[in-house]
């Protein structure tokens, strides 16, 4: 059976107050609609593409967002693959993925769209990323 994919663009997830900084509040809530959704359609992998987001998430609130997803584990079962760009936005991304993994979840991050796509098509874990 091929894979199925839900696509997750920035901008439906990191919300920002009207001065431009990140409303941390309002995006976990959007993370708990996403949660909704995931657990509504479990055999999809996400894809969260980060890329055209000019937001810069502090440590604290990746680590926030993070437990935040914590709190919703049983919907994230499957593997989240984070698309940034070539920049300090990869960094971030990078981060997230060290956090997430040391809380259990599949998660990693991504410059190429193409090494995405194959790592959520393959049916094993973080390992194959280092073979």
């Amino acid at each position: 059976m091929p894979t199925m994919y839900k696509i997750i663009k920035a901008k439906d997830f990191i919300k920002a107050k009207p001065s431009g900084i990140t409303d941390l509040e309002q995006s976990k809530q959007v993370l708990l609609e996403l949660a909704m959704i995931a657990g509504l359609s479990p055999e999809h992998e996400i894809l969260l593409d980060i890329r055209g987001s000019d937001a810069g998430l502090t440590h604290g609130e990746l680590y926030e967002l993070i437990k935040e997803l914590e709190k919703h584990r049983s919907f994230f079962r499957n593997k989240i693959a984070v698309l940034s760009r070539d920049d300090e936005q990869y960094n971030r991304a990078g981060l997230f993925e060290i956090c997430a993994n040391l809380e259990g979840f599949q998660v990693a991050a991504f410059i190429d769209y193409e090494k995405a796509i194959n790592w959520l098509n393959d049916t094993g874990g973080l390992e194959e990323l280092f073979e």
